[in-house]
């Protein structure tokens, strides 16, 4: 997994705006762009094997925060952790979290997962 390639490349811009795109055969798509009104996308994430989320249908990343984009192996967190059974109760190997921009707060979006591709679209 790239993760440090896909911050690198949210991180080009002043801030990035992250839609939920679709959800096929448990492959979650996640496209990245400046402005949602325009949907001029410029970078496609697939989480293969998605089996939970908890996140809005978009958000928006400061890229400015030294950390945006964290992934979790499942193996480090204990099984009796609450965590555990709240993540991975249905599966998955990773997760992969996003620092989201609102309004007036800064939250965690939580994806679980077992990989994830990215893709430049231009």
């Amino acid at each position: 997994m790239n993760i440090e390639t896909i911050s690198s490349i949210l991180k080009k811009n002043a801030w990035c705006n992250m839609e939920i795109c679709g959800f096929h055969k448990n492959d979650l798509i996640v496209k990245g762009c400046l402005e949602i009104t325009d949907q001029d996308y410029f970078i496609e994430l697939k989480f293969g094997n998605a089996t939970y989320i908890n996140a809005p249908l978009s958000w928006t990343i400061d890229t400015t925060d030294s950390c945006i984009f964290t992934v979790t192996d499942k193996s480090t967190i204990s099984k009796e952790l609450p965590e555990f059974q709240k993540y991975f109760h249905l599966g998955g190997l990773y997760l992969f979290s996003f620092l989201a921009e609102f309004f007036s707060s800064k939250e965690w979006v939580y994806i679980v997962a077992d990989s994830v591709e990215y893709k430049m679209i231009k």
